[in-house]
């Protein structure tokens, strides 16, 4: 199995240009986060990019007509990373729709719990519009088991009990509990949170399916040259072709 690379990037006035470059350097499946005004998962590095796209009057509305003007011109999946109170806002049914028309590939709800998430899924099953389940460090092996059984797409496994971009170390039980995921589920198992560097890939991907790179990314696109993140991109992609 091939290992997936799942940049993040948070949707602000240049993120279908983003979604674009990362598309086109070794992205498998692009995370676009929605803004949020109480984004409970998010690192600092992410909360101010999304109170800056907020600012720049960034709405839902805008990266689904973005999304559905370029979806042809950008190769890789894309999901959207959201918070519910958006899509109930929204309405469900007309989110849901609206993310068949732009192509959005799937959605991770973080804040929304396994039970609810079922019903949205089975709601919504026609659209085919997966549903991303994630699996915490402090997720049961009851509760475990039944989140796999449903999973789509790909899960995402949280990699410490922390916020994006935190810099501590992997959870000491991550990878044995990546090794338990994986022997019951039927889609890839991918690791995210605190993965930044080509030492932290190495060091997950012996056991996890690919990575998720969310506030490394973002900070990069702030920071840095085109070529300078191209450059990154490209060692990423690298060393999970290597460990296909």
């Amino acid at each position: 199995m091939a290992k997936l690379f799942i940049p993040y990037i948070m949707a602000t006035k240049n993120f279908i240009h983003h979604a674009k470059l990362l598309s086109d350097n070794g992205a498998d499946i692009i995370e676009i986060g929605v803004p949020f005004s109480d984004p409970v998962a998010d690192g600092p590095i992410i909360m101010e990019a999304g109170q800056q796209a907020i600012k720049e009057g960034v709405t839902i509305n805008y990266i689904f007509e973005k999304l559905e003007q370029h979806k042809k011109e950008i190769t890789a999946k894309y999901v959207l990373m959201t918070y519910y109170n958006i899509i109930c806002n929204y309405g469900e049914a007309a989110f849901m729709k609206k993310c068949q028309q732009a192509g959005v590939y799937g959605l991770i709800i973080p804040d929304l719990p396994f039970e609810l998430t079922e019903q949205l899924r089975q709601h919504y099953s026609d659209l085919n519009i997966k549903i991303i389940s994630l699996v915490a460090m402090t997720t049961d092996k009851e509760r475990m088991s039944n989140i796999i059984n449903k999973a789509e797409g790909f899960i995402y496994t949280v990699t410490m009990n922390a916020i994006t971009g935190s810099d501590g170390k992997f959870h000491p039980k991550l990878k044995q509990k990546i090794k338990n995921i994986k022997e019951q589920a039927k889609v890839p198992v991918v690791a995210g949170f605190g993965i930044k560097t080509v030492e932290h890939v190495k060091d997950i991907i012996d056991v996890a399916d690919g990575v998720v790179i969310g506030s490394e990314i973002v900070k990069r696109f702030e920071e840095q040259s085109q070529q300078e993140i191209i450059n990154y991109l490209n060692d990423i992609a690298n060393v999970l072709n290597t460990n296909n």
